[in-house]
């Protein structure tokens, strides 16, 4: 995969935040920098889904994540990369952002947006399969009546995880979809997952106010 350095940016500042309350100041400056050696390294090993791809910026945001435990395997282990990624999304999480967070899924507008994105991702994954193979492969069911109903039968971040024996953290950011859709008022429903050796990630989406959904 190619090194895009917007990710990078983006988080750097939250990540900051976190290291700052765990290590003095030579010590972050030395997980800052085998982070970002790593996380390119990893870049270089991960299967090409195409920097453009609409879904990109999951493997992107996963491989920066691990670097810094990676990259740092002296300083970081899993359960610090645990936390520091949940003091991250408790950001996104937090009663303010949602509050000031304007896509809601539980309007129908929303919802239809939603859907209509995903259609679109898989359009674009089709429409590249033959030069980027290995790109999320998108399956759709009209099984429920209510939210939005899909799932994948091949991942890269999953398979990127097995191909390199780390198959043990890619739960972390299977997790990460709940909190993902908690943020803009969803609520994800899941009985399956690659990561947990099934034929399938499934993700049945719903707005969060909904009790019984069908």
């Amino acid at each position: 995969m190619k090194y895009k350095s917007i990710y990078w940016i983006m988080l750097k500042p939250l990540i900051n935040k976190y290291l700052k309350k765990h290590y003095d100041k030579k010590t972050k400056r030395l997980i800052f920098r085998n982070a970002k050696a790593e996380y390119k390294r990893l870049l270089n090993k991960a299967d090409d889904i195409g920097s453009n791809n609409p879904m990109s910026s999951n493997i992107y945001f996963s491989l920066l994540f691990v670097s810094f435990l990676t990259g740092n395997r002296e300083i970081f282990t899993k359960k610090t990369l645990e936390e520091m990624m949940e003091s991250i999304f408790s950001i996104f999480n937090s009663p303010l952002v949602k509050k000031l967070n304007r896509i809601d899924l539980n309007k129908e507008s929303d919802m239809n947006k939603f859907k209509n994105r995903i259609l679109r991702n898989s359009a674009w994954a089709d429409k590249h399969r033959d030069k980027h193979p290995e790109t999320w492969e998108f399956n759709f069911e009209d099984k429920h009546k209510d939210g939005c109903y899909y799932y994948f039968t091949k991942c890269p971040i999953a398979k990127f995880f097995k191909d390199n024996n780390m198959e043990d953290l890619t739960h972390l950011f299977c997790d990460l979809d709940y909190k993902t859709f908690a943020a803009v008022k969803g609520r994800l429903i899941r009985n399956c997952t690659l990561a947990n050796g099934d034929d399938m990630c499934d993700f049945w989406v719903v707005g969060d106010k909904l009790n019984c959904p069908q």
